[in-house]
């Protein structure tokens, strides 16, 4: 009995123990859990703000559109971020969310970012800020205490604008880039393929329509040695940074030459070296000396691209004596046409007849030789006379070389000229000799470039057609392993992501390439024709049927610049570069560029492949050809493309851009 009682006992000692201890710990769990709730409270708030601002620069990057406003991006940027939508939860009013587009501070905060703080157009971003100000504790446990609320909740996101660099969904449609990313020029000597020189060209600006690069800015000196007779300029134009002859997306010109030492052995720009030795007596063997082409009908008779001309020959011939008196005679030889020339007591110079040589564009490098001839008097010990046997004669053979300019062998270059000093054209020069001790010229290089890939500026400019089949130079491309048809290619686009190629070689086939890791560099090329592929394709993408019955998105150009984003018609195009299908057979080529073309007009070949939108605005294509397309370039910016891209759009630039959210 003793023992129960003081069981008892200590039973009640500790159930009174344990009330104390539940009395001194619920405050702490109540703490505890207040503390738990407000944190979760928070986050709540926290993700909430998030989702505003995402969907605040989603929403407000749909409204990019070129020509850019201001005002419809902020508009929508503002309903999404608060106002007419995404209220915050838990009844915060809305005096306490706090919304800043393209700041690079958060509402009442002092750290700074990089944002570029400009409106969204020309910051090329919307970068939305939310911040919530002054969130109450859930629970106050200690009425009339001064609790702080929580000062700040911060949400950011942003959507920039940026060129694309990689892609998918474009069309399999290449469209050859002639706007090289770098350039240089060599000199180098005709007769032993030695490098007198070479320089970088930089784009100075454009002329007419082209494109300008040269090095004015620094003129390169060249040393025209004793045996430099012959000295060409070799122009290498790059798809990337190097210019490099051999090198990917490296294209060096002139392009019908041999090879040798890595460059072209022959130019696209000649220069004649000419020597004042050896001093000529009334009986030696005549010496050419200075030698330049002249103006006739061509401007620059030294390249000749895109209109047939005629220009002169100017010649000054050291025969030892009066050419009057000693009975010579010169004759200019081009392409097996003699030219007889006039001597010039006045100048001591020998010249064509005026426009006496043409030229026609298109064609090959046309050497030019000169036929001399004595009819009186010795030369080299033999006598001269008036008769067909006549011993005192000779030519000296491939003094000029005028250029005419053409697609295989200059590609894009279509003005080419060598500056000495960076103002005065030539293409005769003094080479070192005993009586020539200062054979150094500045020379400058300069090229124009045609630029024929360009956004549309008028709803009036002309019509681009893209040859899609038909032949091997046209424009197609095997761009997606999963469809075997062209004709589904073009209706869902090719579903691989593409990138640009800033280097990289190609693979020889497209089945190397595909079997490679994405994002691919190269692209497959697709030669041959494939009758009605082109309609049914664009039939099924655009009008929504291979053979539709009536015009179910008609051509709306007559609206541009304002297009609707949504419009089927707007495509996007992959470019390659310049002379991409100049070639036949299937191969692999670099990815250049993206761009974004409005299709204006198709046509179809019979079996009720026709297009309905002809005759009912759309444009007719070159001869009815059902493998053209025809439109215009825009400068368009994607919005639901799931590729990206990391430089600002630039909205003067060709190519397309795309938003992306990088925060």
């Amino acid at each position: 009995m003793r023992v129960s009682s003081a069981l008892r006992s200590l039973g009640a000692a500790d159930e009174g123990g344990v009330l104390v201890l539940v009395a001194l710990s619920l405050p702490v769990l109540l703490i505890a859990a207040a503390f738990a709730i407000d944190v979760g409270n928070w986050f709540v708030h926290k993700g909430h703000l998030q989702m505003q601002a995402d969907a605040s620069a989603l929403a407000a990057a749909q409204e990019f559109k070129l020509p850019c406003s201001d005002a419809p991006i902020l508009a929508k940027a503002a309903d999404y971020g608060g106002g007419a939508f995404n209220a915050q939860i838990g009844g915060t009013p809305a005096s306490r969310v706090h919304l800043l587009v393209n700041s690079r501070t958060y509402f009442g905060q002092a750290p700074a970012d990089d944002t570029v703080a400009a409106p969204p157009c020309s910051a090329s971003m919307v970068d939305v800020k939310l911040t919530e100000t002054d969130l109450p504790w859930f629970f106050d446990l200690l009425p009339g205490a001064a609790i702080p609320k929580v000062p700040f909740i911060n949400a950011h996101a942003r959507v920039s604008i940026n060129q694309i660099d990689s892609s998918a969904g474009a069309l399999p449609v290449g469209v050859p880039d002639v706007n090289p990313k770098s350039a240089r020029a060599w000199f180098i000597n005709e007769s032993t393929h030695a490098v007198l020189g070479s320089t970088p060209l930089s784009k100075v600006g454009t002329s007419n329509g082209l494109v300008v690069w040269d090095n004015a800015a620094a003129p390169l000196p060249v040393t025209f040695a004793s045996t430099a007779k012959d000295v060409g300029v070799v122009v290498a134009l790059g798809g990337s940074t190097s210019t490099t002859c051999g090198d990917p997306l490296v294209s060096c010109y002139d392009a019908g030459a041999a090879v040798s030492g890595g460059l072209p052995a022959t130019g696209i720009l000649h220069i004649q070296g000419w020597s004042r030795a050896p001093t000529v007596t009334a009986t030696a063997t005549p010496e050419l000396r200075s030698a330049p082409l002249a103006a006739g009908t061509c401007t620059n008779p030294d390249f000749v691209a895109d209109a047939s001309c005629a220009f002169r020959v100017t010649a000054a011939v050291d025969f030892g004596t009066t050419p009057t008196i000693a009975g010579a005679t010169l004759t200019a030889v081009a392409g097996g046409t003699k030219y007889p020339m006039t001597y010039s007591a006045t100048t001591a110079t020998w010249s064509t007849a005026a426009s006496a040589i043409p030229i026609a564009p298109g064609g090959s490098p046309l050497s030019v030789d000169l036929a001399w001839e004595r009819s009186a008097g010795t030369v080299a010990g033999s006598t001269c006379t008036t008769k067909n046997n006549n011993p005192c004669k000779g030519t000296f053979a491939g003094v000029q070389r005028a250029f005419s300019g053409s697609d295989a062998r200059s590609g894009p270059i279509q003005q080419a000229q060598v500056l000495r000093d960076g103002v005065t054209p030539v293409d005769s020069v003094e080479r070192c000799s005993s009586a020539q001790t200062s054979c150094t010229q500045n020379m400058v290089v300069r090229i124009g470039v045609k630029g024929n890939l360009k956004n549309a500026a008028d709803k009036n400019d002309p019509i681009v057609p893209l040859r899609v089949v038909g032949g091997s130079q046209n424009q197609a491309l095997d761009c997606d392993p999963t469809k075997s048809k062209l004709k589904d290619e073009l209706a869902t686009g090719c579903t691989p992501t593409y990138k640009i190629n800033t280097g990289t070689s190609c693979p020889g086939s497209v089945s190397a390439l595909w079997a490679t890791a994405q994002p691919w560099q190269c692209v497959g090329v697709q030669t041959g024709s494939a009758t009605n592929q082109v309609p049914a394709g664009l039939n099924l993408r655009i009008l929504g049927a291979e053979k539709p019955a009536t015009c179910t998105a008609p051509n709306h150009w007559s609206s541009f610049p304002n297009l609707d984003p949504h419009d089927p018609r707007i495509i996007q195009v992959l470019l390659t570069p310049f002379g991409t299908f100049s070639g036949s057979g299937s191969t692999t080529v670099p990815v250049s560029d993206f761009a974004t073309f409005y299709v204006t007009g198709w046509t179809g070949q019979g079996q009720g492949f026709a297009n309905p939108c002809q005759g009912n605005g759309d444009d007719p294509v070159p001869n009815n050809d059902a493998g053209y397309i025809v439109g215009h370039f825009i400068k368009y910016i994607e919005t639901l493309n799931p590729g990206g891209g990391t430089t600002a759009c630039d909205v003067n630039a060709f190519g397309a851009c795309v938003a992306t959210m990088t925060r």
